[in-house]
């Protein structure tokens, strides 16, 4: 099912199939530091075609509403979000449409109605708005492909995330197997900002799931290849995004 979010009449997200079940399975994934006091934001971007960024935010968005309650925000023109939505029988995530100039609406709502996370799958490129996305997550995800051409087009990427005054990490995505090419983006990737250790393969089974309306997680066994990358990525993601606030809120104090 796909939810278009556009105006202010519709732009309140609401799942009333599934709230009970998020809210019986939310729990804190990084308990032991920093609990859940407001919607965490996140923004995947790549000024890069092909670097696998709408899939990326499908597959982290699935592995998140396990735990939380989630909102997906498709804000690419090319709608692959949202055409995935259309195919899937589940109703969380919650699937939402917006342009720039709604996407502080829709987390406004989305804030009231409890959800937890909403993850936003920005435009390719430097697209009109993109500036106003960045500005309104919380932290910017750039996946990159282990090739020259991508970790060339990530500088374009920081400096938007930079213009935007958010923090940002990378990730290397659709990653071939056992190639020297991955270890040398890590290291590239890393004079610019935090890394994640969890390297994401270029895998069929991160495609073949979308085409029936799945994530990965829900698609293969919990202990595959897929699934696994995809669950410690977001362990890491969701960690690394906590100890950037505990840095900002100690800095203030």
């Amino acid at each position: 099912m796909t939810h278009v979010l556009l105006d202010r009449a519709a732009a309140t997200p609401h799942d009333t199939n599934n709230s009970d079940d998020v809210a019986a399975s939310r729990h804190d994934i990084n308990s032991t530091s920093h609990a859940v006091d407001r919607m965490l934001t996140i923004a995947v971007f790549s000024q890069k075609g092909g670097a696998g960024k709408s899939t990326l935010a499908v597959h982290l968005a699935v592995a998140a509403s396990v735990s939380m309650k989630v909102v997906l925000i498709d804000a690419d023109p090319q709608a692959t979000v949202a055409t995935w939505a259309a195919d899937r029988a589940k109703h969380s995530p919650f699937v939402a449409r917006a342009e720039s100039s709604t996407i502080e609406q829709l987390l406004a709502s989305a804030r009231d109605e409890g959800y937890d996370l909403a993850i936003i799958d920005c435009p390719p490129h430097a697209a009109p708005g993109t500036a106003a996305l960045l500005r309104s997550a919380d932290h910017v995800v750039i996946p990159a492909q282990p090739t020259m051409p991508d970790l060339t087009a990530t500088a374009r990427s920081v400096a938007l995330a930079r213009a935007a005054g958010k923090q940002f990490s990378f990730v290397v995505n659709r990653a071939p197997s056992r190639a020297p090419e991955v270890s040398q983006a890590i290291e590239a990737l890393r004079t610019g900002a935090p890394v994640a250790p969890v390297v994401i393969g270029d895998r069929r089974a991160f495609s073949r799931a979308l085409t029936d309306g799945l994530a990965v997680t829900e698609f293969a066994s919990s202990t595959s290849k897929a699934a696994t990358e995809i669950n410690g990525y977001w362990q890491w993601l969701y960690a690394q995004i906590r100890r950037e606030q505990w840095q900002r809120q100690q800095a203030v104090a």
